[in-house]
């Protein structure tokens, strides 16, 4: 045999060993090699999300109403955990906590329990040099978080609007809950693998980044403080339960402020609560029997100087007894008998029929959460008695946003729009044009229709209950409104407890704002010309002036200074 067969030779005995050996890894290569790599991919890839901070709120014109703030917190993860004394040592010297304060924490049966939060930045570095130094924190799995928290930085200005978010700032209320997926955005899955200290060592992203947009709603700030200071300084004046203040535009149903005393982030109450409306609903009475050509303007009802038995049992007064009035006169000295009689002469259907299409006992659609469609007996509840009293705003609830659209409706030529809170623009797009198109619900009335009773309520600011309500050199369209509260306890009206209101629109050559008050029960005075008309006027000022209105009568305006 020569060198090379013997050489041959050799080589195959030596390589015949690993035959096996190559046989088993080419099986496990070609035959089981995904299975293999999907297990150990299993076992050592891990996936996890990466949240986002919450998108901003910005008001209509962009400036900050919400934003969440980054912070660091400590933990510890409890399936790890390992040796507690020996880590509540360590943990409180780099944290400057007592060491027992640090083990009861620890001890929560929580899966992570928290350690401390807030951390500041000498605390976090001295953290971190502790975990590289004792490798045990980081094998017992104690770790830090970058997690953020909900700041609102007016303060609990609109804190009713915007709402409120929980510890995991997920959505509680307002406009945090309603609009919940769109500002918390959608997480990042994001793979890793830890290595033998177990330290995680991230890879790629699986998803992209989707970072959250802000959300430009439409209220205005600036408004909204006005509103809220106004408020706030009339429930003291009158030492009252509390209040509520609706601001529209008349124009597109944009709500430029929601002013609530006392403010409450977890409630609404001018879309949650509903009140019975009083002289304010007049109104929509007095609007179906116009527009069904039912009532002319000249025509005159007998007001039965101030009672009027409507039923054995029942009777209606009046606070200021009056013989024969017109619509206007009705409206003017807000005669709840004329009220009844014009009720009367509509009827039970058109009532009820015009009633729902002014938006009461229907949902508005505003988005926002909890909203109420407020309290009207059916059509077969309305007997001559309901109907009387309701004719006059008694027996119905309304919240307060409903009540605004409707005189907004009257305000904006007789077509009912459905309330905006959120902008349809692009949030960087802030300034004084519509932030919302407007969607428009129905036509309550005709045009001419608005305009007549439009002209009626100017008449009640300028020569009837509102007059306080009066703004030199502005004309204002409005009405005043008185209702006694039921008491729960009896089942009966209060003699002692009142809610006043007042709603109306300004200027109205051109309306801009809608604006309704409601305090309840103001001590003192009650009535809604001396509690609510004034801050109307008071609130109607200050935005005229902001916004730089000329007056419609100039001369007016020269007369009433001093």
């Amino acid at each position: 045999m020569d060198l090379h067969a013997r050489l041959a030779a050799v080589a195959g005995l030596c390589l015949l060993p690993l035959l096996p050996l190559g046989v088993r890894l080419t099986h496990l290569q070609v035959l089981q090699g995904s299975e293999l790599r999907s297990r150990v991919a299993g076992e050592v890839l891990r996936t996890t999300t990466e949240s986002f901070p919450r998108a901003e709120i910005r008001d209509r014109r962009g400036r900050l109403m919400a934003q969440s703030v980054p912070f660091w917190s400590c933990f510890a993860e409890r399936s790890r955990l390992r040796d507690r004394p020996a880590v509540a040592r360590e943990l409180g010297r780099a944290l400057g906590m007592p060491e027992d304060e640090v083990l009861r924490r620890l001890q929560d049966p929580a899966r992570f329990p928290v350690v401390k939060e807030d951390l500041k930045p000498e605390e976090l570095s001295a953290l971190s040099a502790a975990r590289l130094d004792d490798k045990r924190l980081m094998e017992y799995g104690v770790g830090v978080q970058l997690r953020y928290r909900r700041f609102y930085p007016n303060g609990d200005l609109a804190r009713g609007v915007l709402g409120l978010v929980g510890t995991d700032q997920d959505g509680l209320a307002g406009l945090e809950l309603t609009f919940a997926s769109r500002l918390k955005g959608q997480p990042r899955r994001l793979a890793y693998v830890r290595d033998g200290s177990g330290r995680s060592i991230y890879l790629d992203a699986q998803s992209p980044a989707e970072l959250p947009r802000p959300l430009r709603i439409t209220i205005d700030r600036d408004i909204q403080f006005h509103a809220e200071e106004v408020l706030r300084q009339t429930d003291r004046q009158f030492r009252a339960q509390g209040g509520m203040i609706v601001v529209l535009d008349p124009e597109t149903s944009e709500i430029l402020a929601m002013a609530a005393d006392p403010a409450d982030p977890l409630r609404n109450v001018m879309i949650q609560d509903t009140y019975e409306p009083g002289s304010t609903f007049k109104t929509v009475t007095a609007a179906a029997a116009l527009n069904e050509g039912l009532v002319k303007e000249s025509e005159t009802f007998f007001c039965e100087n101030g009672s009027y038995a409507i039923a054995p049992g029942v009777v209606i007064s009046d606070h200021e007894p009056a013989g024969t009035l017109t619509l206007q006169g009705i409206l003017e000295k807000s005669s709840n008998i004329g009220a009844a009689k014009v009720g009367e002469r509509v009827g039970a259907m058109r009532f009820y029929r015009y009633s729902r299409a002014f938006g009461f006992d229907i949902k508005t659609g505003v988005a926002l959460p909890g909203e109420t469609a407020g309290e009207m007996k059916p059509l077969t509840g309305l007997t001559r008695v309901v109907l009387a009293a309701s004719s006059y705003g008694y027996g119905i609830g309304v919240s307060a946003l409903q009540m605004a659209n409707a005189y907004n409706a009257l305000a904006g030529g007789g077509v009912l729009h459905e309330p905006a809170i959120a902008c349809d623009a692009p949030e960087d797009a802030a300034g004084e044009a519509p932030c919302r198109r407007p969607t428009a619900v129905r036509r309550v009335v005709s045009e001419a229709t608005a305009r007549t009773l439009s002209r009626m309520l100017e008449g009640v600011v300028e020569s009837g209950t509102g007059l306080t309500a009066r703004i030199p050199g502005y004309r204002i369209a409005g009405k005043t409104g008185t209702a006694r509260k039921l008491d729960r306890r009896t089942g009966k009206y209060s003699t002692t407890s009142y809610l006043a209101s007042f709603v109306g629109f300004l200027p109205l050559s051109r309306p801009r704002w809608t604006i309704l008050v409601v305090i309840d029960e103001p001590q003192g005075q009650y009535y809604g010309a001396q509690v609510a008309a004034p801050v109307f006027a008071a609130l109607g000022r200050r935005l005229l002036a902001m916004a730089g209105v000329p007056p419609d009568q100039p001369a007016a305006v020269a007369a009433s200074r001093p």
